[in-house]
């Protein structure tokens, strides 16, 4: 990429980030800070809850609920992927029930992640991981069931074993559309653990969210907010770093000595 085209893509980066908070202010003063606090109380606010300590304890909460779920959601993701895109069998038995269980409202089932897991940490780290694995596992398969075919003949042709071609050829060819649904199985993770900690915690952001929704107190609400999404917007920055870096490298590398 040129320097002259990164400039422009930077650029225009930042004019959107300053055209939200132009937009927001705007819209703060005409509504006034009892309903919409603007940015600089907001931050205020955030820093507030930092250094007086009643929002530490809730992130650290959601944190640990996220890394958690993240982690089920990508180990079960990586295995039902891998499993459905190398069996014909599994992935036409398969393929079309998990589809349409993703397309389901997964809010709906929560009652069910509750009952089996209790109100606690458990119930919201199950609930993350259930929203993460699908993007994970579908774009797994997907890049499976898309491989070039040419990358297994060559290996059948080199007398690789099964290991070596799937270490050699088919982990580095798959892998660019395995990271994009690492990406996206971060942010449907945080999104089910929030949810979970809305509907039924007494730890965690979501329960800030809810606790102080029902006290009206918008400029805490907005706090919140602004915590989740620079987590968000973090998460997905580094990966999407990583996902830009992984689509450089070469699809096969095959180690023949």
């Amino acid at each position: 990429m040129s320097r002259n085209l990164s400039w422009k893509i930077r650029s225009g980066q930042i004019a959107v980030v300053c055209a939200f908070m132009v937009i927001w202010q705007f819209l703060a003063s005409r509504t006034g800070p009892m309903f919409l606090p603007g940015p600089a109380s907001a931050l205020r606010t955030l820093l507030d809850g930092l250094q007086r300590g009643w929002m530490v304890s809730h992130l650290w909460t959601t944190l640990l609920e996220v890394l958690w779920g993240y982690a089920w959601a990508v180990g079960v993701g990586l295995f039902v992927g891998f499993s459905i895109g190398a069996s014909p069998l599994l992935f036409g038995a398969f393929e079309g029930p998990l589809l349409n269980l993703y397309a389901v409202p997964k809010v709906t089932l929560f009652p069910l992640f509750l009952a089996a897991f209790k109100l606690g940490i458990p119930s919201k780290i199950a609930f993350g991981a259930f929203h993460g694995l699908f993007p994970v596992a579908i774009y797994t398969w997907t890049a499976m069931r898309t491989m070039n075919p040419v990358h297994l003949k060559v290996a059948r042709s080199l007398r690789l074993g099964r290991l070596e071609t799937f270490r050699s050829v088919v982990f580095p060819a798959v892998l660019p559309g395995i990271v994009v649904g690492l990406r996206l199985g971060f942010n449907l993770t945080l999104l089910g653990v929030v949810l979970g900690e809305m509907f039924a915690s007494r730890a965690g952001m979501g329960f800030l969210l809810m606790s102080f929704g029902a006290a009206f107190d918008a400029s805490r609400i907005l706090a919140v907010i602004l915590v989740l999404f620079m987590l968000a917007l973090a998460a997905n920055a580094l990966l999407l770093a990583f996902e830009r870096r992984v689509k450089g490298i070469p699809e096969l590398h095959l180690r023949v000595s």
